[in-house]
């Protein structure tokens, strides 16, 4: 088996999650569920999204790291991936309590920030095929 290509069935896989999550699952919750109720579901499912992109970005880093060390390029962006990934993880609480204390504006910001960084952690995965050798 070919371990040097499994960094970019990671980056592959970890856009296809990225765009699913963001463009299906947010709209589809909202047509089906009142506010109250796709708010609990989206406050649940949302920073486990955060963690798996996070992890397989790191298991894309490690595979990059182990297989393909010349890789210097991939490697930073896997990483930085997964770095993007946990500060949108730390966020979520701190969006959650914005909301809940109807501070509009801190809410808007975060999850602004939080929505841009998921699109970076996108690009840099589409990236990775790219900048591969």
């Amino acid at each position: 088996m070919e371990f040097e290509y499994f960094p970019l069935f990671f980056a592959g896989l970890i856009s296809g999650i990225i765009i699913f999550q963001s463009s299906v699952i947010p709209p589809s919750i909202n047509k089906l569920l009142n506010e109250k109720d796709a708010s609990r579901y989206l406050r649940y499912i949302w920073p486990k999204f955060f963690v798996i992109v996070s992890l397989l970005s790191l298991i894309c880093f490690v595979f990059i790291s182990i297989f393909c060390p010349n890789q210097y390029i991939a490697q930073i962006l896997s990483i930085l991936s997964s770095f993007i990934m946990i500060i949108c993880y730390v966020a979520v609480p701190y969006m959650n309590k914005a909301r809940d204390m109807n501070k509009e504006k801190s809410f808007f910001i975060m999850h602004t920030g939080s929505v841009l960084l998921t699109l970076v952690a996108l690009i840099i995965n589409i990236s990775i095929f790219f900048v591969w050798n």
